[in-house]
């Protein structure tokens, strides 16, 4: 979990301010779901603070289902509301989703980010917008994908395996994705970005598991965005990824 310091945002409504605090009080007993459903009541009302601890909660890995989308929602209502470190930070995500900054870069800022407990939020968060809106830029989502998928079947790690199946896409899909994807292509480019990230992440310290769910989000949320997104599965936080 990112570090809470001292709320930048205290509402004068007494049992909203209690609200968030129970929050609060579940983050420090690791009671990740206890926490996001306080936060979520205190958000419900505009709780700045609460607004932000969701974004942290639903995109570094705590809890399932791992909702991208809502987090990145999340951090730019704290960001409109003032909230300092989402403000701070907001450049990355709009980055991200307008598709601007190179696939390098993200490599390298990913790899500036501190090791946490759980995933770092900005990580996955820029991480899968970025991804998703440079695929949509170049319309080249599916064959991102079949490589991806492809490449993930020859694993003989379990959890890859699994998350093969829950995102329903079918083998006579993404069989051979691997050999059709052309040396040079956008799609190409893309995939060895994917493969420097997961290495920069390896450099920094990233476990083989934090590094294997890490690319299988990324890829599951381009999954989502994409004509397979029909059959796919929810995707998962660390707590049942490994499961």
């Amino acid at each position: 979990m990112a570090k809470l310091d001292t709320p930048f945002y205290r509402d004068s409504d007494p049992d909203i301010e209690n609200t968030f605090s129970k929050g609060v009080l579940c983050l420090s007993r690791n009671d990740f779901y206890g926490a996001n459903a306080f936060f979520k009541l205190a958000a419900s009302s505009g709780h700045i603070s609460a607004i932000y601890n969701l974004a942290i909660l639903s995109a570094n890995g705590s809890i399932s289902p791992y909702d991208i989308n809502f987090a990145a929602d999340c951090f730019y209502k704290a960001s409109a509301g003032g909230h300092p470190k989402a403000k701070a930070n907001l450049p990355w995500l709009e980055a991200a989703d307008q598709a601007v900054f190179g696939i390098d870069n993200l490599a390298i800022f990913a790899s500036d980010l501190p090791i946490e407990p759980c995933l770092n939020y900005l990580l996955m968060i820029v991480g899968c917008r970025f991804y998703s809106a440079l695929c949509k830029k170049y319309d080249v989502e599916n064959e991102v994908i079949e490589y991806e998928l492809d490449a993930a079947s020859y694993s003989d790690n379990q959890f890859a395996k699994a998350f093969i199946r829950r995102t329903g896409v079918s083998i006579d899909n993404y069989k051979g994705g691997t050999d059709r994807l052309k040396e040079g292509s956008i799609a190409d480019q893309i995939t060895d970005g994917l493969n420097y990230l997961t290495i920069q992440l390896m450099r920094s310290g990233y476990s083989d598991e934090k590094c294997l769910i890490t690319r299988c989000t990324i890829v599951g949320y381009l999954i989502s965005k994409s004509t397979y997104s029909d059959q796919s599965k929810p995707l998962l936080g660390l707590d049942a990824f490994f499961s």
